[in-house]
């Protein structure tokens, strides 16, 4: 079986690789557990008049992609197919996830939640020539320890490896993902329907077998660590960072302000972490509230005071048009900076995304749908391609669009004029 795995481009990012495809990773890696020979092909960096030459023979085409990625990866299935008409496109990932009833035909397979035990179901049907489904959806893996680590080695290295804005220290960094899932639902966010409720983690051990494998092979020392939340549970974040420490490698994380106590930053500092994202959004609490962020600003302020005693650096992400914002939030923005100053800061355009509670229900929000091009739902376009002008896809509850424009514009030369802009 002649099995391809295709890399989607992200042209909506300043850095088409700035993240490597874990997930595609994974599924290469079952599939290699499992006795199968696959080939990942990048497509990232390339238009579409080349895929065509990029896109091999094979038995099995497996893609993965994002809402605005989706558009791209039909382009690809059908290039797939034109080669040989009688192999399996299979779409997965989180668009896929969230609105399979709209994927398009030329998917002869559509793979729901979580793929590694999917996949190799997929597999399986193919050889024994069973083609009597389309959809597949299993139960999460109760104990991720079991899935292999990513198969890294199918690509080149700076298919896996990134080097930009999101890196540490301006070194090649890894990145790997200790847990999945994420204990909170705030309305703006698919990643429930992505990986079911609650919170699986990866034992200690088992991360840092990963991180050696990369350090010895690839000679990498820096690292982003992808979960929701890091910090999710003390005793396992204690345990990970005393058996990272040795390693004298440099991390980056993301965590939740309610999250981030001086006792589990310091845990952190101390094992390495130089930099830690935290996703702010509004600072409204009536805003914070309204889209189930539960956080309060009091808690903003205290985890960045603690952030900077423990000797870490700050990145902060905010979201312009949550539904109940009002004028101003530029000028809110510029306040609040000029009170925190932290090192980094990354403003987004909302996006109702498919499997978000905003998308499946935007009245109740004050919100209107009224783009269904699913190349424009990206968040973050960067300022080199155009952030300041672009439009909108949906109607605001308060906002008309040029205000949302202009609030953005302002909100974007604040922290460009700060040097904190990472909006690339």
């Amino acid at each position: 079986m002649n099995i391809e795995l295709l890399i989607p481009p992200n042209p909506y990012l300043g850095d088409d690789k700035r993240n490597p495809p874990l997930g595609l990773l994974y599924l290469a890696s079952v599939a290699e557990k499992g006795g199968y020979s696959v080939r990942i092909n990048d497509l990232r960096g390339k238009n579409p008049e080349q895929f065509r030459a990029e896109i091999g023979p094979a038995d099995i085409y497996g893609i993965t992609a994002s809402t605005p990625d989706y558009p791209l990866s039909l382009e690809i299935a059908r290039m797939a197919k034109s080669i040989n008409p009688a192999s399996w496109t299979l779409l997965g990932g989180i668009h896929a996830t969230s609105v399979p009833e709209s994927i398009d035909n030329i998917f002869d397979k559509v793979v729901l939640g979580e793929g590694e035990i999917s996949f190799m179901n997929i597999l399986e049907d193919y050889k024994n020539k069973r083609n009597d489904k389309r959809f597949y959806q299993n139960q999460v893996i109760k104990n991720i320890d079991t899935i292999p680590f990513p198969a890294r080695h199918l690509l080149p290295f700076d298919s896996v490896y990134s080097k930009n804005a999101f890196s540490v220290g301006g070194e090649y960094a890894g990145t790997l993902i200790t847990s999945r899932g994420c204990s909170n639902k705030c309305s703006f966010c698919a990643s429930p329907t992505m990986w079911g409720k609650g919170v699986r983690f990866r034992s200690p051990d088992n991360v840092v077998q990963e991180l050696y494998q990369m350090i010895k092979r690839d000679n990498i020392r820096s690292f982003r660590f992808q979960d929701d939340t890091m910090t999710l549970r003390k005793d396992r974040l204690r345990e990970l960072c005393t058996k990272i420490g040795p390693l004298g490698i440099k991390w980056r994380a993301t965590t939740r302000v309610d999250q981030a106590d001086t006792e589990r930053l310091k845990i952190m500092k101390e094992a390495g972490c130089e930099e830690l994202g935290y996703g702010i959004e509004s600072l409204s609490q009536e805003v914070l509230d309204r889209n189930s962020k539960h956080i309060t600003l009091e808690q903003v302020y205290r985890a960045l005071d603690n952030t900077r005693e423990a000797g870490l650096k700050s990145r902060l992400f905010f979201i312009i048009g949550l539904p109940g914002e009002t004028l101003g939030f530029s000028d809110r923005l510029d306040s609040f900076l000029e009170r925190t100053r932290p090192d980094g800061v990354d403003v987004s355009t909302l996006v109702l995304y498919p499997g978000c509670a905003l998308f499946r229900n935007p009245s109740k929000y004050g919100l209107e749908i009224k783009e269904n091009d699913y190349a424009r739902y990206h968040m973050t376009l960067g300022l080199i391609q155009g952030e300041v002008t672009r439009g909108l896809t949906f109607k605001h509850d308060n906002l008309t669009e040029d205000q949302m424009i202009e609030e953005r514009r302002k909100s974007l030369e604040i922290i460009k004029r700060r040097k904190a802009i990472k909006n690339f």
